[in-house]
């Protein structure tokens, strides 16, 4: 693969990036021969127990706080009423009364055990209604104690990337995915900096991010939009463009479904692999024999 050595030697003296090259091509080659090596083996659907963080990422904000989930079930007080209150008002889709619970139990009850879990959920309802600074100060007072510290920082940094701080939202969610990376939402966050870094055109740090996806998070439904990403990058970054490779990933990712591999054989972006595959066909390799 001459051709890509090229392309990040010339990546790294333009822009003084200065990570070992060659190690991101070792790992490139690696997954490429991987799966030159399971092709047209077929896979068995894979079983699993059920697994709670596919509703925790479709659907955020049904998230409540794990601390609260272990407390006393008999309503303890006041503040629990709340909370309690606060969640029902949400879910049927009543953000300002809502709010007004959680924002009276932060007030009021400033001892609450249930004071992060309240400001987690009133930063979800400021992100939704588009309120990003007050999100932003709700997900600031929830301290690195706090079982729900983890997930403020990617809520914090799902706030930046809405009110366009790229430059806050990657530290954010890289703050998250290196100090947490067994957290349910460290994969989705290197996976957010990855799509960040490939729209501000810096192929090298997006490239990694998948990697790293695909080196450590392969059991997580990440792991499709990490190839997709990688393809992704080589056809569109200016530097690391290589519409050879980005092909070939294509053509992997569409191999990993009919093969049914897991999060493969049911991904959402399968429409949109097929169609990028096919476009790219079409314009660059038509006349291909």
């Amino acid at each position: 693969m001459k051709k890509l050595t090229a392309v990040l030697i010339i990546f790294i003296f333009t822009s003084g990036y200065s990570k070992d090259y060659h190690k991101t091509e070792e790992m490139i080659n690696s997954i490429l021969a991987e799966e030159a090596g399971t092709a047209g083996k077929k896979t068995e659907p894979e079983t699993a127990a059920p697994d709670d963080k596919q509703d925790k990422i479709n659907n955020p904000d049904k998230t409540a706080d794990e601390e609260s989930k272990n407390k006393n079930n008999a309503m303890s007080g006041k503040d629990e009423v709340l909370l309690k209150t606060g969640i029902q008002l949400y879910e049927s889709g009543l953000l300002d009364h809502s709010i007004l619970r959680f924002n009276d139990l932060i007030k009021n009850y400033p001892s609450s055990p249930f004071m992060n879990n309240a400001r987690m959920w009133a930063g979800k309802i400021h992100l939704k209604k588009y309120q990003y600074d007050e999100a932003i100060k709700q997900f600031d007072e929830i301290k690195e104690q706090s079982g729900e510290y983890p997930a403020s920082l990617y809520y914090k940094s799902e706030a930046y990337k809405s009110k366009g701080d790229i430059i806050n939202a990657i530290e954010h969610y890289q703050k998250l995915s290196s100090s947490y990376p067994d957290h349910e939402l460290a994969d989705n966050a290197i996976l957010s900096s990855g799509r960040l870094y490939l729209n501000s055109n810096k192929g090298y740090q997006a490239l990694e991010s998948a990697i790293k996806i695909i080196n450590n998070y392969k059991e997580r439904e990440t792991v499709d939009d990490a190839y997709y990403l990688i393809a992704k990058i080589y056809e569109k970054d200016p530097i690391l463009k290589d519409l050879e490779m980005s092909r070939k990933f294509y053509k992997t990712f569409i191999r990993k479904s009919e093969q049914s591999v897991k999060h493969f054989s049911d991904s959402p972006l399968i429409p949109a692999v097929k169609n990028d595959l096919n476009h790219l066909e079409k314009t660059y390799f038509k006349f291909e024999k």
